[in-house]
């Protein structure tokens, strides 16, 4: 049960993630210059397509989900936890708040992830 749901968790960040970019950078509201812009998509995206392919495998239980998993979960910590301190130092409160309990979720299914690989 716990992997089932962290498997559809794992999409649900991967769909997030790329609609968060297409809206993103639709509208043209980044801070960042081009080349910045580019290698930071480039790694979300790169982030998103390992936590659906991680998410898929979980579900259809192949043996290389649960790695996978644990690949996509550690960039998810990294970025969100990027995310939070970049959303913080501009005084957005909200977002800060739902990046950190984004950390802690991922935290926690990263931590199962781990724990049952080592049974």
């Amino acid at each position: 049960m716990k992997t089932k749901i962290i498997a559809y968790y794992s999409i649900f960040l991967a769909v997030a993630i790329i609609g968060y970019w297409i809206m993103t950078l639709s509208s043209g509201n980044y801070a960042e210059g081009k080349i910045e812009i580019s290698f930071h998509v480039f790694s979300e995206i790169l982030m998103a397509i390992i936590c659906f392919l991680g998410g898929i495998l979980l579900l259809i239980k192949n043996k290389h989900g649960r790695n996978l998993s644990i690949v996509g979960f550690s960039m998810i910590l990294y970025s969100v936890l990027n995310a939070a301190g970049y959303f913080g130092e501009r005084n957005e409160l909200s977002l800060t708040i739902m990046f950190l309990a984004l950390f802690l979720i991922s935290s926690i299914a990263l931590i199962i992830q781990v724990q049952q690989t080592s049974q």
